[in-house]
């Protein structure tokens, strides 16, 4: 069984005390989770509704505070039963994903994830160990069946696109979104939807080069956050945690774009509104553009991101190339943490983005990119 720990390497991780960022994920509990829970009588902190909107046959989830704040069992930002947490609260900040392979991927909106050491990769190692053979072998079993099952239809519509190719061909590009105009590049030359079949990489890496940036990259950016942040169940907003421990939602609602606050017991307050067309892409500092490039990197070694162009590619009925599917959401990705980065911005008087705010918007985007809906699993 391949698996790949690439992802968590030269990362340290150590828990921030009062963080409590995972807190705010609803778990979900095995049947000997669920055992340990009622036998200490918490069955009151249980619950059939999940908030994404299933209803399970038995109580498997813990309660939120107030329908979307923290975990029934967080008190001041301390876990009151640390000791039986299940492995869903264990196992964070390191995801398992199946595709062809097993990945370990790390949430990088926690903040105890920190640059340098092999602090993660330990913690990912005894992630998967937790996790039986024959667990691992029927999760990547399914995945690959669906994987291959996209396979067949894709080149049955001639847009099919070897993996290693795809990223071959993203990984030339990287220099490209380094550049102030990489992003509207890219997306430039992935709205053209050209059907790139077995072009030279060298000539698709040189076509986005010489494209042009959308003229109405700014309106893109606007209307598309807009649209992502109209929700109006606040626990299906992604939290972003700040340098100051605060759990931060962005909501829009009423035409205005507001930055919310949320408390434990689920509580919230707008603490700042903005008209969507006061929020502008500012302009990015060396230093940012170079994080920008290097998270790009990090999408697309992800399996996760590939198994994410594979769903939106069917989605879309295969009508275009899967490599121009896959070049358009990762320019959408980007100009999206793009936005998010001139939002923290704006909450902090700051006209320009600098390598800290760049590190920042990463952390208030990666947990949502996550969710994205893709073909294989997280589990």
């Amino acid at each position: 069984m391949q698996t790949d720990y690439s992802q968590l390497e030269n990362f340290g991780y150590e828990c921030i005390d009062g963080c409590a960022m995972c807190c705010l994920c609803q778990p979900e509990l095995s049947e000997e989770e669920l055992k340990a829970f009622t036998s200490r009588g918490f069955e009151k902190q249980l619950t059939r509704h999940h908030v994404d909107g299933r209803r399970s046959q038995t109580p498997s989830a813990i309660r939120l505070q107030g329908g979307h704040g923290a975990c029934s069992f967080l008190k001041d930002r301390q876990c009151q039963t640390y000791d039986i947490r299940p492995r869903y609260c264990r196992q964070f900040p390191v995801h398992v994903h199946a595709l062809r392979r097993i990945q370990l991927i790390p949430n990088l909106a926690c903040r105890g994830i920190t640059e340098g050491g092999g602090g993660l990769l330990k913690f990912g190692k005894e992630v998967l160990a937790e996790i039986s053979e024959e667990e691992l072998a029927g999760e990547l079993a399914q995945s690959g069946k669906l994987a291959d099952e996209f396979q067949v239809n894709a080149l049955k519509h001639d847009v099919w696109q070897d993996e290693e190719r795809l990223r071959s061909v993203a990984r030339k590009c990287l220099p490209i979104l380094a550049e102030s105009d990489g992003i509207g590049k890219l997306l430039g030359f992935a709205d053209k939807e050209p059907h790139i079949g077995d072009t030279p990489e060298a000539e698709v890496v040189a076509a986005i080069s010489e494209t042009d940036v959308p003229d109405d990259l700014e309106i893109i950016a606007r209307l598309a956050n807009y649209e992502q942040f109209e929700i109006a169940n606040i626990a299906w907003l992604p939290v972003y945690v700040d340098d100051q421990l605060r759990w931060n939602l962005i909501q829009s609602k009423n035409d205005k774009v507001r930055w919310i606050e949320l408390s434990e017991d689920g509580s919230t307050k707008v603490m700042k509104s903005y008209k969507p067309d006061e929020i502008v892409l500012l302009p990015r500092s060396a230093d940012a553009l170079d994080i920008f490039a290097n998270y790009a990197g990090t999408l697309i070694e992800r399996d996760h991101f590939l198994g994410y162009a594979y769903y939106i590619c069917a989605q879309e009925g295969y009508s275009d190339d899967l490599m121009t599917v896959y070049f358009g959401l990762l320019a959408t990705a980007l100009l999206d943490l793009w936005w998010r980065a001139s939002l923290i911005a704006k909450t902090t008087d700051k006209t320009e983005i600098d390598g800290h705010l760049a590190r920042e918007a990463i952390i208030a985007f990666d947990m949502g990119m996550q969710e994205s809906p893709s073909v294989g699993t997280f589990f």
